[in-house]
């Protein structure tokens, strides 16, 4: 049968704008992730009163961010159990529950429990990456998914400015514990989004429900190598994080640490630049997502980055205790583009990697770069101790460029797949 309608002339392209779903769920996982990052970050800048309060060296403080590590590593090894069954939206809802509980432990001053509370905090802040991931990447076009998870990831930083700039003042106004309580009202402020979260913004119904046994299980410890065999690509991806997160590790465990009682500097002070470094952070998740979708290629991004990092930690590690601020503010800035520039660009590989499975590839390859969070800062604080701040950062220096030297030969070829 003919169609006798008169056909239309062909209509210019237009690049569409972000479908109302994309910004609703980027809104629902951006804003959450800033509350929780907060109370994460908030941990490093007020380590040198929390240390004080415990009766420990400054460096003690490397267990206490092992501790967060191996939170988020719990996560990352049982999220089948968690996110899963209780769908992304709640998950970030009970993470957020979590938090608040770990940071109460932390208030009590007692280095035991602070460890305990570290490892809440970092389980509740690495609900952030599976959930937040699977909410974005179901409402998101692919041409538009670096840029997206880039400024979803720059949520991190910023509640590293925050931290950075509230934590430090108010802690030397009002005390350690008015401050951390003071960000714990903020991640419950920033949760309300996800109280209003669009019911499908939770995902279909689980085949499971949830067991908080199943939080404990033996079986979660195989579930990321498992995860990393079956999706192609994924592994390497993974192991290249580890790279990045010890340079990314080191600073934020210790870099408020460093200038304020390893070379001097007033508190407020070594916590404005903290927060200086992590609000440009901000700017270069941004900058190197639409980067990434300009060039087409993710994986050359991340291998300058890692080269550009490593340039950033020499330049930390060269710090002197007379510097002005001009100096100590551009060096502030620099790492600050890109030493945590990278895990948006991360993420975004990751889900590029394992469409359909998104919540399960990254929390796989996550488990290696929380990993690494929680063996860095213990052994940056061993390397502290016996040979210096300087050395640390050096070592950290080192490892980042390594892993953009063996990205690059094991993406020789694939830089734009």
């Amino acid at each position: 049968m003919n169609d006798s309608r008169p056909s239309l002339p062909p209509q210019p392209a237009r690049v569409p704008a972000p479908p109302p779903a994309t910004l609703a769920a980027f809104n629902v996982v951006f804003i959450s992730l800033i509350g929780a990052s907060t109370l994460t970050l908030s941990l490093g800048v007020l380590a040198p009163m929390m240390m004080a309060a415990a009766g420990m060296p400054p460096a003690a403080y490397g267990l206490v961010a092992g501790a967060s590590g191996l939170g988020s590593i719990w996560l990352y090894m049982a999220n089948s159990a968690f996110t899963l069954p209780l769908g992304p939206v709640r998950a970030l809802l009970a993470g957020v529950a979590i938090g608040v509980t770990g940071a109460a432990l932390i208030a009590t001053g007692w280095y035991a429990a602070m460890v305990a509370g570290a490892l809440l905090v970092g389980f509740a802040y690495a609900t952030t990456s599976p959930a937040g991931s699977q909410i974005l990447a179901e409402n998101t076009p692919p041409e538009r998914r670096n840029r997206m998870f880039s400024f979803r990831q720059a949520g991190v930083p910023l509640g590293g400015a925050i931290a950075g700039l509230s934590g430090s003042a108010l802690a030397a106004a009002y005390g350690w514990r008015a401050a951390l309580t003071t960000i714990v009202l903020f991640l419950l402020v920033t949760s309300i989004p996800l109280l209003t979260a669009p019911a499908r913004f939770n995902g279909p119904p689980a085949h499971v429900r949830f067991r908080f046994g199943r939080l404990f299980a033996i079986a979660n410890l195989r579930q990321p190598f498992v995860t990393l065999a079956d999706i192609p690509g994924l592994r390497l991806i993974a192991l290249g994080s580890i790279g990045f997160a010890t340079v990314q590790g080191t600073l934020n465990a210790f870099f408020v640490t460093y200038l304020a009682n390893g070379l001097g500097y007033d508190l407020k002070l070594a916590g404005f630049l903290y927060a200086l470094n992590q609000a440009t952070s901000v700017a270069g998740r941004v900058i190197f997502g639409f980067v990434a979708d300009w060039v087409g290629s993710t994986r050359l991004v991340l291998c300058w980055l890692a080269v550009l990092s490593s340039a950033s930690a020499i330049a930390i590690a060269s710090i002197g205790s007379g510097w002005s601020m001009s100096a100590l503010g551009a060096i502030a800035v620099f790492s600050g583009l890109s030493i945590a520039t990278w895990n948006g660009l991360f993420v975004a590989e990751v889900a590029a990697l394992a469409p359909g499975r998104v919540s399960e590839a990254t929390a796989g390859a996550t488990f290696f770069l929380f990993g690494t969070y929680v063996v860095i800062p213990p052994v940056a604080g061993l390397v502290i101790t016996w040979f210096g701040y300087r050395a640390a950062f050096a070592l950290a220096a080192m490892a980042v460029l390594t892993t953009g030297v063996v990205l690059a030969i094991m993406w020789q070829g694939k830089m734009r797949e």
